[in-house]
């Protein structure tokens, strides 16, 4: 009985035992599994924030890419990508620099929303080359015939003839040629080889020499077209407004006529004309003294020194100050900046034929036509003009004429390139890269390079050949892989051929491509024979190809990255094809770029 008594005592404690051990348990275990509800949540959390992240850092790129394709972008809402979407919002801070505002957000996350916002600042920096057009003409316009076609937009400092069925697949502009004959200049002696003494004027290194005008007389009654100026720079100081303002008592004035820009990309550290064109022509009073004002941020590191010369220009004098606010005499006195003024200029023309199909313009509805005049064409968008005949429909006439735009490089930027190519010393002679191929640069080649045989030539670095150049007979020129996603230069004082299959490439990274430029006037200066400052005919790969001293001769069928001359001539049935995604472009030596991120502005706000 005892025994019995004992046994169901024990079986009960080890009973109770077991309901306290599985009550520990299951309260552990219930806490764990907390744990790891918490944790999950935790950790899904930290996911759906860092895609947030992610697509705000997408939104980033996004407004780069597309700030350097149009600076008037100021954002876009609700952009889709991956599992969320982003919102961009532009601010402007003042003209070279904006702020990107881009929050990034994950929904149906663990939360209601995860987001994420950055802020950071882009500018255009002062260093840099932009390439704004894919195909683009100076003065001397387009001349296209033969049922020629161009594959996007176009735009010309000049007309756009056009006739015997052209096609122009994208846009047309046709800006006023402007004047090529000076009517005020002051640049005696035509070179500086230093600043020193009563040589030159500097400005924008301090508050009180922050800007420099200069005061000058017309001599006819016509309207100023654009402005040059003989500058370098210290440093890299931002772009400059230049504005032309009225006389008050001997100073300039703040009854602004027009405004320009002069930009910091076209200035280099070596003495060079640069030009600023004006996007109005008001004419001006020959009876009147007016001012050219230079406006620029002040920098003790970051400035502009401006040739000069004492007492050299009868019609006027420099000062020194602030606009708006006081001016003085320059040290010493009596000094005249280096300057030329241009006046006058045509009015546009796109098209010149008796019929409305001589020229095409357009696939799209946004694809228009803009010039003064507009005759024999056949435009799918609108035709901005302010006089049209032969034409399927009529002028729009509620913009004023197209301002007439910067060519991308200035003296100074192709003399930069020099430089670079005489690091790597001189070969005196022609240089032939036949069928073996070569490797070769940074080089100066006194005389001509021909590459042909089927053979590569692999550039090293920026080649000056003070002669010719000809790409032929299946020849190709690329850059070396250790260029990168940098862009290379090739410079030629002398015409470039390339026909014959010849071929271009970058480095192999995308975003790579060489440059192929050349000083020549050909056909206008003596000794051209008749010959261009570049023929090219069949592809020629991704090269963009610039001569704006000269004519370019497309007559074949040809591939390009880009293309700017003071004029192009199509012909013989020829068809373009371009690359319009060049807005700007990097270098391994010398000046490139655009739109780029401000270091130390990268904030995440949320």
């Amino acid at each position: 009985m005892n025994q019995h008594r004992h046994r169901s005592r024990a079986q009960g404690q080890i009973l109770l035992l077991s309901l306290v051990f599985l009550g520990i348990f299951l309260a552990v275990s219930t806490a764990f599994l907390g744990l790891i509800v918490t944790y999950t949540k935790s950790e899904r959390h930290i996911v759906a924030s860092a895609q947030a992240r992610a697509l705000a850092e997408a939104g980033i790129d996004e407004a780069a890419y597309q700030l350097n394709h149009d600076a008037s972008y100021t954002g876009e809402a609700n952009t889709e990508l991956a599992l969320g979407a982003f919102t961009v919002i532009v601010t402007t801070l003042n003209a070279s620099t904006k702020q990107v505002t881009v929050t990034g957000f994950v929904p149906n996350s663990v939360h209601p929303i995860a987001s994420k916002t950055i802020r950071v600042n882009v500018s255009i920096d002062a260093s840099t080359i932009s390439f704004r057009y894919g195909v683009q003409a100076g003065a001397g316009g387009f001349v296209l015939s033969g049922g020629s076609r161009i594959n996007g937009n176009v735009y010309a400092n000049g007309n756009i003839q056009a006739t015997t069925g052209v096609r122009i697949t994208g846009s047309a502009t046709a800006a006023n040629p402007p004047a090529l004959v000076a009517d005020q200049v002051n640049e005696t002696p035509s070179a500086i080889p230093s600043c020193t003494g009563s040589t030159c004027i500097t400005f924008a290194n301090s508050t009180a020499t922050q800007d420099i005008s200069q005061s000058f007389k017309i001599t006819t009654a016509t309207g100023l077209n654009n402005i040059q100026f003989y500058i370098k720079k210290v440093g890299t100081p931002s772009d400059v407004i230049v504005r032309i303002v009225n006389d008050t008592a001997g100073n300039p004035g703040t009854d602004v006529l027009m405004t320009g820009n002069l930009l910091a990309s076209s200035i280099t550290t070596n003495f060079g004309w640069v030009t600023v064109t004006l996007p109005s022509t008001p004419v001006l009073d020959p009876a009147q003294t007016y001012w050219v004002v230079l406006d620029a941020d002040s920098n003790s590191t970051k400035y502009y020194v401006l040739g000069a010369n004492e007492n050299g220009y009868a019609n006027g004098t420099a000062k020194i100050g602030r606009y708006g606010g006081s001016w003085s005499a320059t040290t010493p006195s009596g000094l005249d900046s280096y300057f030329r003024v241009y006046l006058g200029g045509g009015t546009s023309l796109i098209g010149g034929n008796t019929y409305t199909t001589g020229v095409y313009v357009g696939t799209e509805p946004t694809d228009d036509a803009w010039a003064h005049t507009i005759k024999g064409a056949t435009v799918t968008g609108t035709l901005y003009c302010q006089s049209s005949s032969y034409t399927n429909k009529a002028c729009n006439t509620s913009r004023a004429d197209p301002t007439p735009q910067p060519m991308p490089l200035s003296d100074g930027n192709i003399e930069e390139w020099k430089n670079d190519a005489l690091t790597g010393g001189t070969i005196t002679g022609n240089y032939h890269s036949g069928w073996a191929g070569a490797t070769l640069g940074p080089k100066k080649i006194v005389g001509n390079l021909l590459v042909d045989g089927g053979g590569t030539l692999t550039v090293t670095g920026t080649l000056w050949i003070t002669g010719t150049v000809t790409v032929t007979g299946g020849g190709k020129i690329k850059l070396a892989a250790s260029y990168g996603a940098n862009d290379g230069a090739l410079i030629a004082d002398g015409p470039v051929i390339v026909n014959g299959g010849a071929n271009f490439s970058g480095s192999g990274t995308d975003g790579s491509y060489p440059f192929l430029i050349t000083t020549s006037a050909c056909p206008a200066e003596s000794g051209c024979n008749g010959a261009d400052a570049v023929s090219l005919s069949g592809g020629v790969g991704t090269v963009a190809i610039i001569a704006q001293n000269g004519n370019v001769h497309i007559g074949g069928g040809s591939a390009l990255k880009a293309v700017t001359a003071k004029q192009i001539t199509m012909d013989g049935g020829a068809e373009l094809f371009y690359d319009d995604g060049l807005i700007s472009t990097n270098f391994s030596s010398g000046p490139g770029g655009s739109w780029t991120f401000v270091p130390g502005t990268y904030t995440i706000a949320q």
